[in-house]
């Protein structure tokens, strides 16, 4: 069971390295998009892909982050006050 459990615990950890890394290579397309001023259907599909790029490695970072929660308590529960 340690083994899992350690196992587990880097679960997040090599998230957010593979998120801060789609991060910077969608960046890095995206500057060379511009840079390099590429125009037409490739460079409009290195730019939107470097932006995609980025936004799934923000997303997966932020996924990352709520797994590192102990517990995914509520933060809202409804009345239990019998009024409704």
């Amino acid at each position: 069971m340690n083994a899992s459990t350690s196992r587990e615990s880097a679960t997040p950890g090599r998230i957010v390295s593979l998120a801060v890394a789609a991060i910077a290579v969608g960046l890095v397309l995206v500057i060379l998009g511009v840079g390099f001023d590429w125009d037409g259907f490739g460079g409009g599909l290195v730019i939107g892909a470097g932006i995609g790029l980025a936004a799934v490695g923000m997303y997966f970072w932020g996924y990352a982050n709520g797994l590192r929660r102990p517990s995914s308590r509520g933060t809202w529960l409804p009345s239990r006050d019998g009024r409704g």
